[in-house]
């Protein structure tokens, strides 16, 4: 019998997971994915940094009636938020990272709606003050996000209540309008307290286009040269005619008589130089980029949209991969202050005296922001600018796509200009003597390129100028050339995204932040449309707008919806609580909705005037509307279905549908539509018809032959 051999098992000691420790583990959260892994390759292993990919909560809408509001009406008009359907996997994620942490740093954008997006994080997250610290900076260096980490403060319930009173009013609008459009014009429209102002601005312009009644108009220019001396040949434009001006609103220039009657007399004439004046003259550099004039440049120069522009903006912003490692090239790119930071500007002028010393100014050139239609902007941001100077737009190409090597390179001249010297010309102007009228040639001469030599555009935009020759008073000149010209004047241009945005700023209407989205909410609504960059009124734009500028005149002036935007920035400030300013509105508001749904007539759909007839039964055609738009239906409507595209609203790229198509299997109308692969025909009958054809080269569609197939096991017909 083997000995007994007595083991102790000894209790191994159990060390500890490798986990940092709580005193030094801190968690970061950002808004996007793209900012967090930025984030986390500047701070290293210290930190965990995670997004909450936008907006975790929002305002519940489930229920009928006022109960969809998501506010309380009748308390205080408080909130009611929920997790926002297929966050609720991110929150539990930041809830458990929170957990394992002392000190969370909330570091979503620096506005308001970043702020309540922190906010929102704390309460998700059941972070205590001591906890949450919030932080801001303006540019995703290592440099600023290290000083915004040594720098936190708690989280900012003046810009809380801001956002929140601005989200509370754009609710109660939406949520009362909405239903009022549903009741009065059709089912499934909606309004908003922004955008349907946004609309007014395109239907008015769309108005006064329509009324324009061209002027008649004449232009006589001469072709001239000196005989000796300087025989450099210029142009000269009429401009008076027995002392009045000639052209544009002149005595004598609005028919081809009075202005063959002038060319006669001048063909005639002696030409002499009857004065010359030169002058000097410079031009400043414009001010860093805010938001508006970025979209606006962007629009003009690189033909981006204002939708575009921000999303390409936003990368530079987040970061991007260098040699050197991951990097924001830009600071926040959602401002309206031209302001630049005194670090910066220093910089930027020691790159200047490094590179172009005859270009640097004595002293640096300060911006700041202007009130616009009275209403303050706020100086909270920085301008548009690059973060680092030495981040040429050259340097870092290799890195970027096309697109946001363009933009990178505009926001690099754009701020680098704004602190060089003026631009100095000579300005010459020849007047000269033609029987009983004046001609003037004006021509420039660049002394000092100044800043231009950063922004090409600026002085490719002063090269119209003609070259003058060398000519004293009294001088004779020879006529080479006399030129008569009928002209008729032009309606205002339409609005593109730009010169929208440029509206919409100087009613002070918006922020920065929600330029693009208003944009883009209008457009997909359908109450507007965009062919070839120009905004047009669609017929369902207008009809919503009349009703509602007549129905709720105050809601939709510039001037309430500007003062508002001022309320709001009051409330931020601290001047004005959010819930009295709601109140203010609410109570007026809500009886004039009341008044409205009880006693405004219905929209109905009036006779359409054109030469149209219904294709179905040929019975003259009524104006309608529904969601997808405005369109023409059969007057014999119900017994006859008979429905038609509106003539001259095509899609939103600037195409229209042409020659209106019946399907052949039920009779609707065929609509044009897109998908990934192209544009179709589609039943405008779908899902009960589900017709399709191709779209042909002329346009018209192709639709494909009725093959019957029987199957090859048991012969029943394919379907």
């Amino acid at each position: 019998m083997p000995a007994t051999v007595k083991t102790t098992k000894k209790k191994a000691s159990v060390k500890p997971k490798k986990t940092a420790s709580k005193a030094v583990k801190r968690l970061l959260i950002v808004e996007s994915p793209a900012k967090a892994k930025t984030i986390k390759k500047m701070l290293g292993r210290g930190y965990s940094v995670m997004a909450s990919v936008g907006h975790i909560r929002d305002l519940e809408s489930k229920g009928r009636g006022k109960k969809a509001f998501g506010v309380d009406l009748e308390n205080g008009y408080e909130p009611r938020y929920i997790v926002i359907p297929g966050k609720k996997k991110t929150v539990d994620e930041l809830k458990a990272a929170a957990a394992r942490v002392d000190e969370v740093y909330l570091a979503p954008d620096p506005d308001r709606e970043g702020e309540a997006i922190a906010w929102h994080l704390k309460e998700a997250l059941g972070l205590d003050d001591k906890q949450a610290r919030r932080v801001t900076y303006q540019a995703v260096t290592k440099k600023a996000v290290t000083e915004a980490l040594e720098n936190p403060r708690a989280i900012d319930m003046n810009l809380v209540g801001a956002q929140k009173g601005r989200r509370v009013l754009d609710r109660i609008v939406g949520f009362t309008l909405s239903p009022f459009l549903w009741k009065k014009v059709a089912k499934n429209l909606s309004a908003g307290r922004v955008q349907s102002v946004a609309v007014r601005l395109i239907v008015e312009k769309e108005r006064v286009i329509e009324a324009f009644i061209p002027q008649e108009y004449w232009k006589i220019n001469a072709d001239l040269h000196s005989p000796e001396g300087d025989t450099t040949p210029f142009n000269a434009a009429l401009t008076s005619w027995k002392g009045e001006k000639f052209a544009l609103g002149g005595k004598f220039s609005s028919s081809e008589g009075s202005a063959r009657e002038v060319e006669t007399a001048l063909k005639n004439a002696s030409y002499t130089v009857e004065d010359v004046v030169s002058k000097d003259s410079s031009s400043k550099p414009q001010s860093p980029f805010i938001t508006s004039t970025l979209q606006q440049a962007a629009s003009g120069q690189l033909r981006f949209g204002t939708r575009k522009t921000m999303q390409v903006a936003q990368k530079l912003y987040e970061g991007i991969e260098l040699e050197s490692g991951a990097v924001g090239l830009i600071t926040y790119m959602r401002t309206d202050s031209p302001r630049l930071d005194p670090e910066a500007i220093d910089e930027i002028r020691g790159w200047i005296g490094g590179k172009y010393p005859d270009y640097l100014p004595e002293t640096a050139r300060v911006y700041g922001a202007k009130p616009r239609n009275g209403v303050k902007t706020q100086d909270a941001h920085e301008a548009i600018r690059p973060t680092s100077v030495e981040l040429t737009p050259e340097s870092v190409k290799p890195h970027l796509t096309g697109e946001q090597y363009k933009l990178y390179e505009l926001i690099w001249r754009r701020t680098v200009a704004s602190q060089m010297k003026d631009a100095k010309y000579a300005v010459t102007t020849i007047s000269v003597k033609a029987a009983e009228g004046i001609f003037e040639a004006k021509g420039r001469v660049t002394l000092f390129d100044g800043f231009t030599v950063l922004v090409p555009e600026a002085k490719k935009s002063r090269e119209d100028f003609q070259k003058l020759p060398a000519v004293d008073a009294g001088r004779g000149l020879s006529l080479d050339e006399l030129t008569t010209e009928q002209h008729w004047t032009k309606p205002p241009q339409r609005y593109t995204e730009a010169s929208l945005v440029r509206a919409l700023e100087k009613e002070g209407i918006g922020r920065p932040s929600t330029y693009a989205a208003i944009i883009q909410t209008i457009r997909d609504r359908g109450y507007v449309r965009l062919e070839k960059r120009a905004f047009y009124a669609n017929e369902l734009g207008m009809a919503v707008n009349d009703i509602l500028v007549k129905e709720f005149p105050d809601i939709m002036e510039y001037q309430f919806t500007a003062d508002m935007e001022s309320n709001l920035d009051a409330v931020e400030e601290g001047k004005v609580d959010w819930h009295k300013l709601v109140d203010d509105f609410y109570q007026p508001f809500i009886k004039r909705v009341d008044d409205a749904i009880e006693n405004a007539e219905a929209l109905k759909g009036r006779k359409w005037d054109g030469d149209e007839r219904c294709p179905i039964c040929g019975k003259e055609l009524v104006l309608r509307y529904s969601k997808a738009g405005a369109f023409l239906g059969c007057s014999d409507y119900p017994d006859c279905k008979g429905l038609m595209p509106l003539p001259g609203e095509g899609s939103d790229d600037g195409e229209t549908d042409g020659e209106p198509v019946n399907c052949p299997s039920c009779g609707k109308l065929m609509l044009l539509k897109s998908s990934r692969y192209g544009k179709f025909y589609a039943c405008s009958g779908y899902p009960d018809c589900k017709t399709t054809a191709n779209l042909g080269p002329d346009g018209k569609p192709v639709f494909l032959p009725d093959i019957k197939m029987n199957c090859d096991e048991c012969g029943t017909p394919m379907e």
